[in-house]
């Protein structure tokens, strides 16, 4: 007798597919956004970069994929720029069945110090402009029949650390909607996941060891060290694996999977030890430039 996945057409042996689908990547010229992007394209996908500036290894994936990627200038903060956006999108690739949210901002700052300018630079962008986008896209998400909504948060969701209690709240939002949205979108057949990185390799990542050797008067290896062993596994993320994440929860695979804070973070977020205060650059931008 065969199984029932078997039945309904081998689920459980099927490849992570994500053929066709047509994708809005909010913030796909920055690190995150470019993996993303390129693992949507690789496997079939059309992706609709949405973002403030085409970034150089942006503009490769248009070289490579001429006939599925699509640039769209936009900021997320501006509901006309987004509606342009929106428009542009729709009338190249017909419609949307997948938004992944990526666009972001990370700010430091101790609660006693908080600029306003800053609270609020981090509340336009990574919760006010992810949910503007995805107001705008979930009448075509609704309509795709198999829509997926994939945010990006944080470890810093779940695991408070010294001096990010701004950014801390913008990302603790963004899994708190997620959830929501999750239920609102069920009868749509539309499933909204969010995916919680730990440290990647990026730029950023870079400039934080160096500014920590820098603060501790140690070498940048000892400065690495001192990061990674807050890390179970002793390592960052690569982008490649946050990107696989939401290849994984945009493919049919992934169609019973909503409402959940996927952790791709190496083990951090369960076994995080208290008392590093770690130095970033006061902003970084995940949009593909400095703000």
């Amino acid at each position: 007798m065969r199984s029932r996945s078997e039945r309904e057409g081998g689920l459980c042996m099927q490849e992570i597919d994500v053929m066709g689908i047509k994708t809005v990547i909010t913030g796909a010229s920055g690190v995150i956004g470019i993996a993303f992007a390129e693992a949507f394209l690789e496997h079939g996908a059309y992706v609709a970069n949405w973002d403030l500036q085409e970034s150089d290894p942006a503009k490769r994936l248009a070289q490579r994929f001429p006939q599925r990627y699509l640039f769209c200038e936009t900021d997320v903060c501006r509901e006309d720029s987004i509606e342009k956006a929106a428009r542009e999108t729709a009338a190249q690739f017909g419609g949307i069945d997948a938004l992944c949210n990526i666009a972001g901002i990370i700010a430091k700052q101790q609660i006693g110090e908080l600029e306003t300018d800053t609270l609020d630079r981090l509340y336009k962008v990574n919760v006010r402009g992810l949910m503007l986008v995805t107001k705008r896209l979930v009448p075509m998400l609704k309509k795709s029949g198999r829509g997926r909504i994939i945010n990006m948060s944080s470890i810093q969701a779940a695991v408070g650390m010294e001096t990010y209690s701004p950014y801390t709240f913008t990302k603790a939002a963004v899994s708190g909607v997620t959830r929501v949205w999750a239920l609102e979108l069920a009868p749509y057949g539309v499933t909204v996941n969010a995916i919680c990185p730990g440290w990647a390799k990026t730029a950023m990542a870079d400039r934080m060891v160096e500014r920590l050797g820098d603060l501790h008067g140690i070498s940048t290896e000892e400065a690495r060290e001192l990061i990674l062993s807050y890390v179970p596994q002793r390592r960052f993320i690569d982008p490649q694996e946050i990107a696989f994440t939401g290849l994984f929860l945009a493919s049919s695979a992934a169609g019973a999977i909503s409402a959940n804070e996927i952790f791709v973070d190496a083990g951090m977020s369960h076994c995080a030890k208290p008392g590093l205060n770690l130095p970033v650059p006061e902003t970084d931008d995940h949009r593909g430039r400095k703000p």
